[in-house]
């Protein structure tokens, strides 16, 4: 696990850098929860506000959890003109609210952090009836790269940092996505998941893929030499094949209702 208060430190790399969620991703959302404007949503784990931006922009209701207080400061200063947002510095485990308050609970490639036997049931808890739990990651920056120039700089940070080579299989991801699914039962408390799957392709030049090494948290348990060392050859590397580089993006979305 990363640690997640590094994210302090890289929220404008990490805003820049990071590739987003797609529009038909947010379209499913809202036709399978049938939230309506003024409707109450809980995210967890809001980060820069990659996810939050299309809930506060479309006029719901949004409460936005994150542990870190710069992010907080961020996030309101952010949506300032946005009455209907509010961020709180807070974990999801620590979070106090009446029972049954929200029609959605969302998080976006942050509810790994919690372990599933406390917060399914504390989501289950704070969903009004028929409310929705919605689940997302993007899976493409843990699945070993099949192109070849994302295979090159994968061997340029092994050369330097073999411990962070984590990537995992097409197998083993596909054991993630059915633990996934089975975290979603704990307790038999949610109908059973609704499942998709959205692919694209991510252009970045070098610049923005150098800021999206420097977004990982993991990347800076490193020492401040190996960092610099791993930037400085992969910008030589993307600048001497053309300058940019494509990142096939894929993001797994799980929805069950209560």
């Amino acid at each position: 696990m990363e640690d997640k208060k590094i994210f302090n430190d890289i929220i404008s790399d990490y805003e820049i850098a990071r590739p987003g969620y797609p529009l038909d991703l947010f379209k499913d959302i809202m036709e399978y929860s049938l939230i309506k404007n003024g409707s109450e949503i809980l995210e967890i784990g809001s980060g820069p506000g990659q996810a939050t931006d299309f809930f506060v922009k479309n006029h719901y209701s949004v409460t936005g959890l994150e542990i870190g207080p710069k992010q907080v400061e961020f996030l309101l200063e952010k949506y300032a003109e946005y009455p209907n947002f509010r961020s709180l510095c807070t974990s999801f485990e620590d979070f106090q609210c009446e029972k049954e308050k929200f029609d959605l609970i969302f998080s976006a490639t942050a509810f790994h952090w919690i372990k599933p036997e406390i917060g399914y049931p504390k989501a289950f808890h704070l969903l009004k009836k028929n409310g929705v739990m919605a689940v997302f990651w993007h899976l493409s920056s843990i699945i070993e790269p099949k192109d070849e120039k994302l295979i090159q700089i994968r061997n340029i940070q092994r050369t330097h940092a073999p411990q962070l080579d984590t990537y995992i299989t097409e197998d083993e991801a596909e054991a993630l996505h059915e633990q996934r699914i089975s975290e979603i039962g704990t307790n038999n408390l949610f109908e059973k998941p609704v499942v998709k799957t959205y692919r694209w392709n991510d252009e970045y030049t070098t610049e923005r893929y150098l800021k999206l090494i420097n977004s990982y948290s993991n990347f800076h348990s490193l020492d401040k030499n190996k960092r610099q060392a791993i930037l400085d050859e992969v910008a030589s590397y993307i600048n001497e094949t053309g300058g940019t580089i494509t990142v096939p993006q894929q993001v797994g979305l799980y929805m069950a209702r209560k």
